[in-house]
């Protein structure tokens, strides 16, 4: 389920979902590394609600989005069955970079984690490139829809 909320003071899109058996390790708790799945899922999420398709605006345009650093705050376990609120926002946006923030809430709306990743902007050859340089129309858009919740 899809909605948007205010996360950071900022537009967010908000998913919903059920962490599933296979989401859990051996003892019964979300993988670690899960919670990076989640965070792509809210990623995409967020830029296909804002018009935005991955494919579509940057891949088919000859850039993608790399993750240069990603960081996840673990408060709280999550057990298979728990419902699931995960919050994701664009915190930073510039030239040669984007930044998402996530918040992970169990059903109370208590914090389970919190995390952010780092994206570079690449061309095809796989060097960093300035998105307002390599495509201005690009940068336009990105700067109209994302540049306020952004704070470019």
């Amino acid at each position: 389920m899809k909605t948007e909320s205010e996360y950071n003071g900022i537009n967010a899109v908000r998913l919903e979902f059920t962490v599933r058996w296979g989401d859990c390790d051996a003892a019964g708790v979300t993988y670690y590394a899960k919670y990076f799945d989640w965070f792509t899922d809210g990623r995409i999420t967020l830029l296909d609600q804002m018009g935005l398709s991955y494919m579509d605006i940057f891949h088919n345009r000859g850039i993608e989005l790399v993750v240069i650093d990603a960081f996840c705050r673990y408060r709280l376990s999550m057990r298979p069955v728990e419902k699931v609120i995960l919050e994701t926002s664009i915190t930073s946006l510039t030239r040669t970079r984007v930044t998402f923030s996530y918040r992970i809430m169990k059903e109370d709306n208590t914090v389970a984690a919190e995390g952010s990743t780092n994206h570079a902007y690449v061309d095809e050859r796989g060097k960093p490139c300035n998105i307002a340089k390599k495509n201005p129309g690009l940068w336009e858009e990105l700067s109209k829809k994302i540049g306020a919740a952004g704070g470019i």
